[in-house]
């Protein structure tokens, strides 16, 4: 036997493990996003304790539920209304200007959040939201934000007076975080959200697993070329 073929028999046992660990790395640093749109249509109240299952871990698509890059089985869904009216919140077909099934409230004024809370290994990343008023009318002290649960504020509207007859867009920019978000409103019902985007994001690793992992494709390439050297 040739010491070609020999060579190449050790070269292609080493550089399957090694080809598997990198593409493996690399998918774990870009993450592979899978999104989901919430619509609404499939439900008309929402809260803790009413159609509390609405938006988590989703493996499949149907009314109320858009894809929007794929399924999102790593993320659970809270409806908690903060107000002083006890009442879940409610999906309106219309009222809400041109948002069809938005999630709004029985009573004006009520303050309440969504939290989307990835499974451990995964980030979440709240996308995009449309937002409107109730009854063609502008509403005073307004206010929207997205935080985490350690309390840090991610985006901030401030007061503002939203104006009436009209559809709002946020975010500017995609929010991720390992820790679950909040997408807080302070007047449900003077305003309801429509058509929310979220997605869920293998977690990059910290500096120190970089390194690790940096240091063990160090050790595969002396290991192989060792081993070439042998052969």
């Amino acid at each position: 036997m040739t010491p070609a073929p020999h060579t190449a028999s050790h070269s292609t046992s080493l550089a399957v493990p090694f080809g598997a660990a990198l593409a493996t790395s690399l998918a774990l640093l870009c993450g592979s996003a899978h999104a989901t749109m919430l619509t609404f249509e499939s439900v008309s109240t929402l809260g803790p304790t009413t159609n509390a299952s609405y938006g988590d871990r989703v493996t499949s698509f149907g009314p109320g539920l858009g894809p929007e890059g794929g399924p999102t089985p790593n993320i659970v869904l809270d409806f908690v209304p903060t107000g002083t009216v006890p009442n879940p919140f409610t999906v309106y077909a219309s009222g809400y200007h041109t948002l069809v099934s938005a999630l709004g409230h029985t009573s004006f004024d009520q303050p309440g959040y969504v939290q989307f809370t990835p499974d451990p290994g995964w980030d979440v990343v709240l996308t995009s939201f449309d937002v409107a008023p109730w009854s063609a009318s502008s509403y005073p002290d307004s206010r929207i934000q997205v935080v985490d649960t350690a309390g840090t504020v991610y985006f901030d509207t401030g007061l503002f007076t939203f104006p009436a007859s009209t559809v709002l867009s946020f975010l500017p920019t995609p929010i991720r975080s390992t820790l679950p978000l909040r997408l807080v409103v302070e007047d449900f019902g003077d305003l309801a959200i429509d058509n929310l985007v979220f997605s869920q994001v293998a977690t990059i690793p910290e500096p120190g697993t970089w390194a690790l992992w940096l240091a063990g494709l160090a050790a595969l390439g002396t290991l192989a070329r060792h081993r070439a050297q042998q052969a």
